[in-house]
């Protein structure tokens, strides 16, 4: 996770890091037994790059099954960002912990996927129909993957897919609508990012306490949310929060801030929502 402050993808494993001890980094080598297969690897290194997989992913199991899958659909926009997704969970999120095969997989993996991976990478659109195409790509995939490799797969993700649908439709709308609050010309030619990042840091520095943290939402009445960071467990209230439509048990990843005289906090900045289901995949980094 590039989020210094936790790792949402653990698999229930926490990290442990000691500045004191070497950092450790697996190396893999690969010897061609003849000519053509070196040109094969390259072939693959480029297709494979068309989703941004990470280079381990062509020595570990699901290498060649997700560039294979990207040969059949490699026109598919949509094919393309689900398996740019896919694979960095395989390769960025689980990395080491990652299962050695489909077979290997347990519900969690899936579960695991849907609820705490993909919500990261939602991306806000007009239409706000990502989390029903990301499901749509994710059941065609794993569909055509029991095919292949002889798993059965498919009924646990539907399953999972159902139940999350409302979840990340709803997290998807809160997402749009705080964005869209923090960068107002966010669907514009003429949105300025680095004007807006700029604005919100220095709305940030001129606060005497800032957090920056992931809150689960506990209760909400008239126009104070009470939230709880589920790192230090410590409980604070928002108030005037930007848009409505929150449900208890939402998790905000984001940044507030509050002066020395102030009672309620103020939210400044939205990194993510993700659903209840996330919160048992969330390991904070010491």
């Amino acid at each position: 996770m590039t989020n210094p402050r936790w790792s949402a993808y653990e698999s229930g494993q926490a990290k442990v890091y000691d500045n004191e001890k070497k950092v450790e980094v697996k190396m893999w080598v690969h010897k061609f037994s003849h000519p053509d297969e070196h040109k094969e690897y390259i072939e693959k290194l480029k297709i494979s790059s068309e989703f941004d997989m990470r280079y381990r992913g062509l020595v570990l199991f699901y290498g060649d099954d997700l560039i294979t899958y990207k040969l059949k659909h490699r026109t598919s926009k949509r094919v393309n960002e689900f398996l740019r997704i896919f694979s960095k969970y395989l390769t960025d999120h689980l990395e080491d912990n990652c299962p050695s095969s489909w077979k290997e997989c347990q519900p969690s993996f899936w579960e695991e996927f849907i609820f705490a991976c993909y919500p990261h990478y939602m991306q806000i659109s007009i239409k706000q129909r990502e989390s029903d195409i990301f499901l749509a790509q994710l059941k065609k995939f794993v569909y055509w993957l029991d095919q292949r490799s002889g798993c059965s797969w498919y009924e646990v993700v539907e399953k999972y897919a159902e139940e999350a649908l409302s979840e990340l439709r709803a997290s998807e709308q809160v997402l749009n609508n705080l964005l869209l609050y923090s960068f107002p010309h966010l669907n514009t030619k003429s949105w300025n990012p680095t004007q807006d990042m700029t604005r919100i840091e220095n709305n940030l520095k001129t606060c005497n306490e800032t957090i920056n943290s992931i809150f689960e939402v506990k209760h909400l009445a008239d126009n104070i949310v009470t939230v709880c960071d589920i790192d230090s467990t410590q409980t604070y209230q928002i108030v005037n929060f930007p848009v409505k439509k929150l449900l208890p048990g939402y998790l905000l990843d984001g940044s507030m801030g509050k002066m020395h005289d102030d009672i309620y906090w103020t939210w400044h900045f939205t990194e993510g929502i993700y659903p209840q289901k996330a919160k048992k995949y969330i390991r904070f980094i010491d």
